[in-house]
């Protein structure tokens, strides 16, 4: 049995936790597995998950609105995988894809740090788009062991942003990823 490494990310990010049972879900939440990364993230009851790979990126949604076919949503989670990066390191694409946002967004809280093996960047911005103003939390985690790249990246409606930060901070702060993958 693989060694999980369970990520609890509070809002400001405690160091990490070996275990291989998971915590006690919270109230309203269920368990998405994630098989193809050797992952599990929390899934609010009543929201819906998708999965797609396109170019070697792995993306997996996990969104309050339905868009098993196809389509956006305006409150979720998107997951992007890179796995075993050919390419450069995983801990400086994370780092220089932060730093690109924090950039754009000047007023940006942005933050870095340490894991157990996961080197975290992430950062709280309000972006403006065709389809409103959202709040956006990204969190961007490497994995210099393996040359992994994971970009979570939560975001709602600014103003619905103060009913689903919560579910939002929930969801990135209790995770379970393999150290190995």
């Amino acid at each position: 049995m693989k060694k999980a490494l369970l990520l609890v990310i509070l809002a400001v990010i405690t160091p990490a936790l070996f275990a291989t049972d998971r915590p006690a879900l919270p109230p309203g939440f269920s368990w998405q597995e994630i098989p193809e990364i050797h992952s599990t993230f929390l899934r609010p009851n009543g929201w819906f998950f998708r999965q797609e790979t396109d170019k070697g990126t792995r993306a997996f949604f996990i969104t309050k609105e339905d868009i098993s076919g196809g389509g956006s949503f305006h409150t979720g989670l998107t997951i992007n995988v890179f796995p075993h990066l050919r390419e450069g390191s995983a801990l400086d694409q994370g780092k220089a894809l932060v730093d690109k946002i924090v950039a754009q967004h000047p007023r940006a809280n942005h933050w870095n740090r340490q894991t157990g093996p996961f080197e975290v960047f992430g950062c709280l911005v309000t972006d403006t788009d065709n389809s409103g103003t959202s709040t956006v939390m990204t969190y961007v985690l490497a994995n210099p062991k393996t040359n992994t790249l994971y970009l979570l990246i939560f975001e709602s409606p600014e103003l619905a942003w103060s009913e689903n930060s919560e579910i939002g901070k929930q969801i990135m702060s209790t995770m379970s990823l393999d150290d190995k993958f």
